[in-house]
């Protein structure tokens, strides 16, 4: 919505105004207040209340200068508006020379017009309303006979008995006024957006940003940088004495015009080490300007340090097995069998599964099925590192690579996956710059570390996993084509929850226990009457968003056992809050806690007794169980 204030000398023109507000084009968009009063009666407008402000005559000149923040249009004079007022004024009062009066950039050709009509004319143009008693006086005293001009030069003409016609506004003027009016205001709310915008991002930067002009003088700089430099006062101060550090670089960059990276420097009378980028700011093919980023390398080696030791925490180990894939339902039977199949086979697989399938469950699975699994499981998500440290985790580099490399140089995953498997997580979410590099190991099967010379030859297996569709992204440039013909050679497509018949049973009674047991409460009983609630449940987080709800509905208990009413709140809770567990089954979480006669009633309980069914579970054949059965009295 735009907000107008008119303001007019007279009831005609407001209704004019008022015709072609009802009809204009955006009239939906326009919000106009009109106002009836002469200059003296100008009001006082609040700077918020209004987007413009149109007006005429020495209306328009006094709110230009008494509203500077509220831009103000003026309803100019058309020479059809002067040829009609020159018109009415021969025809009423036939003078033979007439005043007119307004502002001098309004009166060209006026002398030219009256000519036409036979008559002559002074043209006085006083710069303010004030005025106009003095040049009234002086028109008169020049022999004018009749006065042409606005409300207030008519109303002073007539009291001092000089016959006058008002110039009055056409229909086309006020339209042009509007026009002029909505454009004004949408230029300034773009500019404002934009303004705002590089605002946002300058101040919501972790670096130190500066905008320093080509006089050398400091125009912007955010909270970052005044910070690095002990809170000192930047704006508007010559770069030169502010920060003499960076006074070197920024007259390089103005006298090359080239961007300049990679600079390290340490802030005086402090111990921090930034990275300097320069880059020069061209406009009109002139430097206007430099842009100044700092970048702290302290907290780049640290937030290094913490990704590099939260990825090394898990090992490189494969803990699943098969059988650690908790299920009934004969698709994740058929699952199971194909991925059996593939885990003998040495191709690459992609697995393809939403949100919380368990797709690292039957990476981790097929691996241990392979001839691979005495050597390494190697796991990253590609997507939780920005590129440049996805890049250097999956190839490694050489010492001296880059600002804050590790003394020796570092194995990249590729290498530390040697002779095993590289199990990518969320492949669909790497840059296309990644995917080339990618690709070229894939192909080669040899990998170079950032910044070497040299290739080192790998023999890894790759299995991807990921919740999009490869082929959709390929279709959309987003995905390399080559890459994901590499990648979707065996393809495991992993059900959902909803597809897995009576599962979602089967894993929330499992659920319970584990969750029991890290409580170290009795395992609650559910009400049978609850069971079709899970049954009509979408389950868009699949069994990472089930063992959520099996969380809350154990907390949500009455004493040991969960109603259907507490099923119902935990599965429709007011407000969820989504937690993320790790994907363990029951047995493996209690097996270092459990001696052995434990766990082979532990594993027969949850079989519910079948002996088939426990011994896989244990590892072991049905004849070694029944034997440590009988040995343990079980």
């Amino acid at each position: 919505m735009i907000r107008l204030l008119f303001i007019v000398p007279y009831p005609e023109l407001k209704e004019k105004v008022e015709h072609v507000l009802s009809n204009h084009t955006e009239r939906k968009r326009l919000n106009a207040h009109i106002q009836v009063m002469t200059v003296e009666e100008t009001p006082d407008v609040p700077a918020d209340e209004y987007d413009a402000i149109i007006a005429r005559g020495y209306t328009a000149r006094k709110t230009l200068s008494k509203y500077t923040q509220i831009p103000t249009i003026r309803l100019s004079i058309s020479g059809y508006d002067m040829v009609r007022a020159i018109s009415e004024c021969c025809e009423l009062y036939h003078p033979k020379k007439i005043a007119v009066f307004g502002f001098s950039g309004q009166m060209y050709e006026v002398k030219s017009i009256c000519r036409l009509f036979h008559i002559s004319a002074e043209v006085y143009a006083p710069v303010h309303h004030e005025g106009l008693p003095k040049t009234l006086k002086k028109a008169m005293d020049a022999g004018c006979d009749a006065l042409i001009g606005g409300y207030s030069a008519n109303i002073l003409a007539r009291r001092n008995g000089l016959p006058s016609v008002i110039i009055r506004t056409g229909e086309d003027t006020i339209l042009r006024a509007i026009d002029e009016a909505i454009n004004t205001v949408d230029r300034i709310r773009h500019e404002r957006i934009n303004s705002q915008m590089y605002k946002t991002i300058i101040y919501s930067s972790k670096d130190g940003l500066l905008y320093v002009d080509a006089g050398g003088v400091i125009q912007v700089r955010n909270r970052v940088i005044r910070q690095m430099n002990g809170d000192a006062s930047l704006m508007n101060q010559p770069l030169k004495q502010a920060l003499p550090y960076l006074y070197k670089i920024f007259c390089s960059v103005i006298a090359s015009g080239q961007q300049e990276t990679g600079k390290i420097l340490t802030i005086p009378g402090t111990k921090t080490t930034v990275s300097v980028s320069c880059t020069p700011v061209i406009a009109n093919k002139e430097i206007s300007g430099v842009v100044i980023n700092l970048s702290d390398i302290t907290m780049i080696q640290d937030l290094e340090s913490r990704i590099r030791r939260k990825l090394s925490e898990g090992g490189h180990q494969a803990k699943y097995t098969f059988q650690d894939i908790i299920h009934e339902s004969a698709i994740i039977d058929q699952t199971i069998e194909t991925a059996r199949r593939y885990a003998e086979s040495d191709s690459n697989v992609i697995i393809v599964g939403e949100t919380g399938t368990g797709k690292e469950l039957f990476a981790q699975s097929i691996h241990n099925g392979s001839s691979r699994k005495n050597g390494p499981f190697v796991a990253i998500n590609c997507a939780a590192l920005p590129e440049n440290l996805l890049e250097s985790e999956l190839f490694g580099y050489v010492e001296g690579a880059f600002t804050g490399t590790s003394k020796g140089g570092k194995m990249g995953l590729f290498e530390q996956a040697h002779g095993g498997t590289l199990f990518l997580d969320e492949i669909g979410e790497i840059s296309l710059s990644t995917q080339s590099k990618l690709l070229r190991v894939l192909q080669e099967r040899q990998v170079r570390r950032l910044g070497d010379n040299k290739v080192i030859d790998v023999n890894v297996r790759i299995i991807s996993a990921t919740n999009k569709s490869i082929l959709k992204l390929s279709e959309q440039g987003k995905f390399r084509r080559d890459l994901m013909y590499r990648l979707d050679v065996l393809r495991l497509f992993l059900p959902p929850l909803r597809s897995r018949e009576n599962d979602v049973e089967v894993l929330f009674l499992h659920l319970l226990e584990v969750q029991s047991q890290e409580t170290g409460t009795k395992v609650p009983k559910l009400d049978p009457n609850a069971f079709p609630l899970l049954r009509q449940y979408p389950f868009t987080g699949n069994i990472r968003e089930l063992k959520n709800i099996a969380e809350r509905a154990s907390v949500l208990k009455g004493g040991d056992f969960i109603t259907k009413k507490n099923l119902q709140e935990a599965l429709y809770p007011q407000d969820l809050e989504i937690s993320s567990f790790s994907q363990t089954s029951a047995f493996h979480q209690g097996e270092d806690i459990l001696d052995e006669p434990e766990k082979l009633r532990f594993a027969l309980e949850q079989c519910k007794g079948n002996k088939t069914r426990a011994a896989r579970l244990l590892g072991m054949d049905r004849t070694t169980l029944w034997r440590k059965m009988q040995k343990y009295q079980i």
